[in-house]
């Protein structure tokens, strides 16, 4: 039987995996947006039910759903940021947590509309002040590890036509405002099933301690993004492939562990758990890719300052 720790982990990434992925290119300045009511109080201390202490940020049908959140989590999401991209901050942004539910006048705002909308309530009940700077850092650029091109054997070019990744996030969003992590689940591919345009959870085991993500139809962006979740750094894409692709990841519960630690989740693992595998092998080896190291450019958010909010 499945250990507690590993269930965990898979039912972690099912309902949280759609907002870690949902971090792509930061969209163009939009126009003034704000929710039509919103509701911000501090999260109770004793949640009940098996997701009650799990954060989870919701924007979809027009509403913004967030639990047991902290602010820099919530900074994430309004500003497109990984946790490595968000500099400075007051000291309780990664302790104290909030519920929110917000509505927006319009039931069909997009996603990048809802973050517009985000930004604007931390401004008004946090007293978010932030800028932007481009400072030089460390980075990783995303290659070709043969000289001869070839790919590895878990990725190919794909023979699927899929939508845009963000029509697809939208999709998922929604599926979850609806039915809840049940509803996400019957859209994703099975375990072991070939299903055109879908991600899958292949769940870990106690004999492969490693949490498998499957992506057919997928474009290299998706890859991109989860490889900079990963390692904590940008990931520049210098592989020259383009069009969609099929391909499989290993992640180590410890990797996964220390992502989710980012976001104030605690993934329960097991003591003496065996190493999963190095990301770096299983690029190069599963994938045919590499990470190169370098230093290059990346806009970093600068928190200048925020105030607690006042429930209401």
């Amino acid at each position: 039987m499945r250990s507690p720790a590993l269930a965990t982990a898979t039912l972690v990434l099912a309902a949280t995996g759609v907002a870690l992925l949902a971090q792509t290119a930061p969209a163009a300045p939009a126009a003034a947006q704000t929710f039509e009511v919103a509701s911000v109080k501090a999260s109770n201390p004793n949640p009940t039910g098996p997701l009650g202490a799990m954060p989870m940020v919701l924007p979809a049908l027009g509403r913004l759903t967030a639990q047991n959140v902290t602010l820099r989590m919530l900074v994430m999401t309004a500003y497109n940021r990984q946790p490595f991209q968000i500099v400075g901050g007051p000291p309780w942004q990664n302790s104290n947590k909030f519920d929110i539910t917000a509505k927006a006048e319009d039931g069909s705002a997009t996603l990048d509309q809802m973050r517009t909308m985000l930004r604007g309530l931390l401004e008004e009940r946090f007293k978010l002040k932030a800028h932007t700077e481009t400072r030089d850092v460390p980075i990783y650029e995303l290659v070709v590890a043969r000289g001869d091109k070839r790919l590895g054997p878990k990725m190919k070019a794909s023979t699927d036509t899929c939508p845009d990744f963000k029509e697809q996030q939208q999709k998922m969003l929604e599926a979850i405002a609806k039915g809840g992590v049940g509803a996400l689940q019957s859209m994703l591919g099975k375990p072991g099933e070939n299903k055109p345009c879908s991600m899958t959870n292949i769940p870990p085991t106690p004999d492969n301690p490693a949490l498998g993500f499957k992506a057919t139809g997928q474009s290299l962006e998706l890859l991109v993004t989860l490889l900079t979740q990963l390692t904590g750094r940008p990931v520049v894409d210098k592989t020259g492939l383009t069009g969609p692709h099929d391909f499989e990841l290993s992640i180590s519960l410890q990797s996964l562990a220390a992502l989710y630690q980012e976001l104030g989740i605690t993934l329960p693992l097991p003591p003496g758990l065996p190493e999963g595998p190095a990301l770096m092998t299983t690029v190069q080896e599963d994938l045919g890719l590499k990470l190169d190291s370098q230093r290059g450019p990346s806009e970093v958010l600068v928190v200048d300052s925020a105030e607690l909010p006042t429930p209401d």
